[in-house]
């Protein structure tokens, strides 16, 4: 097959495609929002599936018998999609359960001849695999159950995908990713778990308030003035990509403009910067937030670093110009004001620099790989478990009306951030101090320094049992045919 081949997502409104077209193509390129109809028109897109280079549409979802002109032409570009695609994805909530709008969406995809594989999307646990099975009713050969939240189930789809597609061409796409392997002794790191980071280019986005001296960071760590570097507030405008390599490792810095407050924002090309830095952001695996220390740290700098947490990105915090604090008095004051707006950081790692002597400037390189590892760090379910049982013979949740709520299991379905979810019964009695101990006791066990932790909390609504089997999944399908 000389050609790529091309994968059409297809279902009803918010069942997760976009989330999933995002995990499919490595990046935000699909905006995703818990509403309806947020996708409109048909995305395309690259996707590196094992090597194997394909495109994917995204499309918007298909309300059948709507007579809205709107939702027509999202249906006429769906149909189009249908049409070109080589494979469908048909999306559908694993949550929900079949729907009658699901039942249309298939009754439509199955007077095509294209190929379909149902989704079932929002699938958190494989303990959870059986809520699948009833979507074999629509007459598909395969379902397969995932969650594109947390990045489970993947293995499944892309070996399905690679079967069909065995001659889809090699991807050679300029985002391949260099670097050098991760030693054998580097896998086991202290803290517990393992690092699954295969020591790869680590992507940084440098950003903070205008002139608190990003550009010259860079150019002090590249050993050269690539960045155009002024006292001038607003120099920067676009972010701009420099790779350096360091100690064998290869380093992506992208400095940013500088993110003032919104009010503060008039003029438009400054919007555009500022947008494109919080952008950068998003595509980063660690964020370094520098602070100016020649002034107090502000609740905009607050601001940065939650954008950047909310975004599951490592974050280190940086104080640059630390070669103009000339007394105890005014490194004191300094303090004060990091302390007072950035007390919601203690887990990120902190550093004094000044890029303009070049003092403590080259330490961030091993701080950055320390984050890296730290968001690619996973606790195996059984470690978790045995570890987390001590947790709550410590200290259980507290009762709420006259019941306690009771912790089942827990699990790691994801990695950058971690993110851990806990099977409960009465999971919305769970009082939020609860929550932090939660989380604390997972830092204080397995650190996770500079990169933000997950812990979800499902609520079980049967009983636990194992997955199905195949047995039992070639028997539902039988009683579906029948």
């Amino acid at each position: 097959m000389s050609s790529v081949p091309l994968i059409a997502l297809v279902g009803r409104p918010n069942v997760g495609k976009s989330t999933l077209f995002n995990r499919l193509v490595g990046y935000r390129a699909s905006i995703v929002y818990d509403t309806p109809g947020v996708t409109r028109d048909r995305i395309f897109d690259d996707a590196n599936i094992e090597g194997k280079h394909f495109r994917v549409v995204d499309t918007g979802g298909i309300e059948v018998k709507s007579e809205d002109p709107l939702l027509n032409q999202m249906r006429l570009q769906t149909q189009l999609a249908i049409e070109e695609a080589a494979l469908i994805l048909f999306v559908v909530d694993g949550r929900d359960g079949v729907t009658e709008a699901d039942k249309m969406v298939a009754q439509l995809l199955r007077k095509s001849d294209t190929p379909t594989v149902c989704i079932a999307n929002k699938i958190d646990s494989p303990v959870d695999n059986d809520r699948a099975l009833e979507f074999y009713e629509f007459g598909f050969e395969t379902v397969i159950p995932v969650s594109a939240e947390h990045a489970w189930g993947f293995e499944e789809l892309f070996n399905t995908v690679l079967e069909r597609f065995s001659e889809a061409p090699d991807y050679l796409g300029a985002d391949a990713r260099i670097g050098i392997p991760l030693e054998p002794e580097d896998e086991e790191i202290v803290g517990g778990g393992r690092i699954e980071w295969d020591g790869r280019l680590v992507r940084v986005a440098v950003v903070g308030r205008p002139n608190a001296g990003k550009s010259s960071l860079i150019n002090k760590l590249i050993g050269a003035d690539r960045l155009l570097a002024s006292d001038i507030a607003g120099t920067t405008r676009d972010s701009v990509d420099i790779q350096v390599e360091e100690d064998g490792r290869v380093f992506q810095f992208v400095d940013t403009a500088g993110i003032r407050r919104k009010r503060s924002v008039a003029d438009q090309l400054e919007k555009f910067a500022v947008y494109s830095a919080i952008r950068s952001m998003e595509g980063a695996d660690v964020v370094v937030l520098v602070l100016d220390a020649s002034l107090p740290v502000s609740d905009q700098d607050a601001k940065i670093a939650s954008l950047a947490l909310d975004r599951g990105k490592g974050l280190i915090v940086v104080a640059n110009k630390w070669d103009l604090m000339k007394s105890d008095e005014e490194r004191d004051d300094f303090y004060t004001s990091w302390e007072k707006r950035l007390s919601f950081l203690k887990n990120a790692p902190k550093l004094q620099l000044s890029a303009l002597t070049g003092r403590s400037v080259h330490k961030l390189y091993s701080m950055l790989v320390n984050v890296q590892q730290e968001r690619h760090r996973r606790i195996g379910t059984a470690e978790l478990n045995r570890f987390f049982k001590a947790v709550i013979e410590a200290k259980e949740p507290a009762m709420k009306n006259g019941r306690r709520p009771k912790i089942l299991y827990g699990s790691q379905p994801m990695i950058c951030p971690p993110t851990f979810v806990f099977m409960t019964k009465r999971s919305e009695d769970i009082e939020e101090s609860y929550r932090r101990y939660v989380e604390n006791s997972l830092r204080d066990r397995y650190g996770f320094a500079g990169t933000p932790v997950w812990v979800k909390w499902r609520e079980s609504k049967q009983n636990l049992h194992k997955a199905p089997t195949g047995v039992q999944m070639a028997q539902a399908k039988k009683r579906n045919r029948s």
